[in-house]
């Protein structure tokens, strides 16, 4: 099935070349080259490239690349990238023409500062709707938990991002579950974004170059995911000179290493963190309890190697673990592991093509050991993993200045690994081994960026989707009763021995169109709208608010089908001439189906025939989205609100009525400021006020045998609100010591600045004084102020 859709979109993309070929044109010249920081060698994604007379304009790819195509002539190329003077260049074109640009910083060595007057239309210049993007320096100014920057942190400010709390782990994109976010750090897939339960995200601050998020219709290129996909590029490290970033706060401190290989043609960065929470902790705890431990490190590398003017290789990687133990009676430890290899191979200055083959696993360890009066040992050991190979090749054909076309294909093996229990009682041991799961995934694109017209650009493509759930031991067939009951076992079909070859036993094809429109309206002011369908094959099993560690990812199989969602989203973004903002409103409307859900009462751990307990149902979820940015000047920042709702329907839950998603959140408003006092002090604050997500509680108490027992008599699911959430984080940055090698500065933060106690959950006991009384207790996880101070500093 995948050869014959692979044959059909080469079908269609051949055709596309003859329409888009077939046009007679006059003959033209190409100019072609690299945008990349003067002091650094660092490739500058999206700087604006721009031609007069003919008001061409391009921007530079992901690896700084550009090409722009025109008649012979004399032309002014200016380049204009936030954060660094603009290069103007004056060009007789008479014959294909390289250029390199190398662009100089007009912002201070530790804070970015955007040169005032600058417009960088970053929505203006993109067709497809529901794009979000944010610079390091950016995402350094904005107040953090305990004074350091955090790239997940940072994307809760936006709109239609949302989380449940403080310690969630991951995010939520438009009323969309943690896993139907797809992250790819280098192009390789994380699946647990999260460090110390959600506190601080994997991605080291000092090692990001850029982040973009795309929540609407996203390009062609990516798949398997349906809400979301968080793009994060990391550093290639600085090829002119050794630096060294770095910095030392109260959780943890951190340290990067940069330098050229080879001057000019080659670099590399090292980044490491690590938390010391728990030694500084130490002196204050009981002696029973300074065992303890509670602490993360992680590790990132990059590579780059230009082996001449049309090749260049990347080889990065990322390695990270958390570690919490508690009196050597529990220990759990998890972690990502991911590696890229990539290839730039430069076949024309037209035509550019990226390579990627990546490796990424996420695992988890539990462990517990307990000594019963009667001195029997016991222990309990679980070991569970997920890993992704794949490879990515992508062609960027640069056809003309009205035709942009990027195609490719993608190849990815999942192996699912659900888990290993063994439990140790003296000499008895018992053990479950649950069953390797696999599924193949192979897709291919084709995506067209056409300027029309001046006014009217689209950007239409489609990706052919195909999925295969694989299996070489146990396949569960089970029979189909009353819903919200377990299914209970039909047979069990044993395929090979567990080692060998595997034999597909499920597999989808689905046919994915995304297209997106943008029209001006007059200067300045654009009309969007996007359409967008993605399906997804890998499900990560949950029945809490927010997801831990060690819950389990999980492959589309013959009893769970994969999810599909359609979204349309139409929006306006404009940037006034007399005003230096950026105004933005986005409607969205999402369809979806097949999407996961759980029997009550579910056993998702090492269950062998968890699907039993699994359900699929139908969602939907729509809002608007409205955004005020400015970020030029002294005062720079946004404010954002979100009026949205997201529902889910499932047979045999919630009296087969629509009921709220766990992720509903009706009102959200966002802000985001920093203003520049002087040449030493910046002062920063932060806002964030959510309605309280929805949750169900028991309505009545039953006394059975005086055991009170609570229940719900409505049967209805998330039928009641959790308290809104609101926040407010302050922080000043004082630059220190300026020297000629050593540049440093200060942050000095509070977070939650009028210690608001946020319930993260409600749950009920008897009260202590009269048990025939039960009260509600607020869990919060965070319900003081939290001061912190860091120290940066960089050479």
């Amino acid at each position: 099935m995948i050869r014959s859709t692979i044959r059909i979109l080469s079908v269609l993309m051949i055709l596309l070349m003859l329409v888009v070929v077939g046009f007679a044109q006059p003959k033209k010249f190409t100019i072609s080259g690299y945008v990349r920081d003067a002091s650094s060698g660092e490739a500058l994604i999206n700087a604006t490239i721009s031609i007069n007379p003919g008001n061409a304009t391009v921007q530079s790819n992901s690896y700084g690349f550009f090409s722009i195509s025109l008649t012979p002539g004399k032309y002014t190329l200016t380049a204009t990238y936030t954060g660094f003077a603009v290069i103007t260049r004056e060009i007789a074109l008479t014959e294909n023409y390289t250029l390199d640009l190398q662009m100089k910083s007009s912002a201070g060595e530790l804070n970015e500062v955007v040169v005032t007057g600058e417009k960088r239309l970053k929505r203006t210049n993109t067709v497809a709707l529901g794009i979000q993007q944010m610079s390091i320096g950016q995402i350094k100014k904005i107040p953090a938990f305990l004074g350091e920057p955090d790239v997940l942190k940072a994307m809760l400010t936006l709109p239609g991002i949302t989380s449940v709390g403080e310690g969630a782990n991951g995010f939520n994109v438009r009323g969309g579950n943690v896993d139907e976010n797809l992250i790819i750090m280098d192009e390789a897939p994380v699946y647990n974004s999260s460090h110390m339960l959600g506190f601080f995200s994997v991605f080291n601050p000092d090692a990001v170059k850029n982040v973009t998020l795309y929540k609407g219709a996203f390009p062609a290129e990516f798949g398997g995911r349906t809400s979301s996909v968080l793009d994060i590029r990391m550093k290639d490290g600085n090829n002119q000179k050794l630096a060294v970033n770095g910095g030392i706060s109260t959780i943890f401190s951190r340290i990067s290493i940069e330098g050229p290989l080879k001057k000019d043609e080659s670099s590399f960065i090292i980044a490491g963190r690590r938390s010391y929470i728990d030694v500084l902790s130490k002196p204050f705890m009981k002696k029973d309890n300074r065992d303890n431990q509670f602490y993360f490190y992680d590790l990132t590398g990059k590579a780059n190697w230009q082996l001449n003017d049309k090749n260049t290789i990347y080889l990065s990687g990322y390695y990270g673990r958390d570690v919490f133990s508690f009196n050597n009676q529990a220990f759990m430890d998890w972690g990502n592991m991911t590696t890229t290899l990539r290839w730039n191979h430069l076949f024309t200055q037209k035509l550019f093509l990226n390579t990627s083959v990546y490796y990424s696993k996420y695992d988890y360890s539990l462990k517990f050991n307990s000594e019963a009066k009667d001195t029997k040992q016991q222990s309990y050991n679980w070991k569970s993993d997920i890993q992704t190979y794949g490879v990515k090749p992508t062609l960027t054909w640069y056809i003309s200045n009205k035709h942009q076309v990027k195609t490719g294909l993608n190849f990815t093996m999942y192996n699912f690994y659900p888990g290993k229990g063994v439990m140790v009682d003296d000499e008895n041991k018992a053990e479950i081994n649950l069953v390797r799961r696999y599924g193949v995934e192979s897709a291919a694109f084709v995506e067209d960026t056409w300027k029309v017209s001046k006014a009217l650009s689209v950007q239409a493509g489609v990706r052919l989707n195909y999925y295969a759930y694989l299996s070489n031991s146990s396949v569960y067939h089970f029979r189909d009763t009353t819903a919200n009951i377990r299914k209970p076992l039909d047979y069990e079909e044993k395929v090979g021995n567990g080692t060998g070859s595997k034999k597909k036993i499920s597999d989808w094809t689905y046919f994915e169109p995304r297209v997106s429109v943008r029209y001006e309206l007059k200067k300045g002011t654009f009309l969007k709208a996007g359409y967008a369908r993605s399906s997804q094959y890998m499900h990560l099993l949950s029945n809490t608010a927010s997801p831990t560690p060690i819950d389990l990812y999980f492959p589309s199989t013959n009893n769970i089908e994969p999810s599909v969602t359609d979204q349309v989203s139409v929006g306006v973004v404009t940037v006034p001439e007399f005003l230096n903002l950026e105004f933005s409103a986005e409607v969205f409307y999402k369809k979806m189906k097949n999407v996961l859900d759980y029997i009550d009462n579910a056993n998702l751990e090492l269950n062998p025939q968890v699907e039993a307990d699994l359900l699929t149902g139908k969602g939907k979820s729509y809002g608007v989205e409205l955004e005020v940015k400015k970020e030029t000047g002294k005062w720079q920042g946004w404010i954002n609100y979100t009026w949205s709702r997201s529902y889910r329907k499932t047979e045999g839950i919630s009296n087969n009525e629509w009921f709220l998603n766990r992720y509903d959140r009706t009102h959200v408003i966002n802000m985001a400021v920093t203003r520049e006092l002087n040449d030493k002090w910046s002062v920063s604050a932060n806002f964030n006020y959510g309605s309280g997500t929805p949750a169900t509680y028991p309505n009545v108490k039953l006394d059975i045998q005086g055991i009170p027992i609570p229940y719900n008599t409505t049967g209805k699911r998330n039928d009641f609100r959790l308290p809104a959430y609101h926040r407010l984080d302050v922080a000043a940055t004082m630059k220190g010591r300026q020297g000629k090698k050593l540049k440093q500065e200060w942050v000095f933060g509070i977070y939650n600045l009028y210690a608001r106690q946020n319930a993260y959950s409600i749950y009920f006991r008897q009260n202590e004084d009269d048990p025939k009384i039960r009260e509600a207790i607020r869990l919060s996880i965070l319900g003081s102020i939290i001061p912190s101070i860091t120290w940066n500093f960089k050479f």
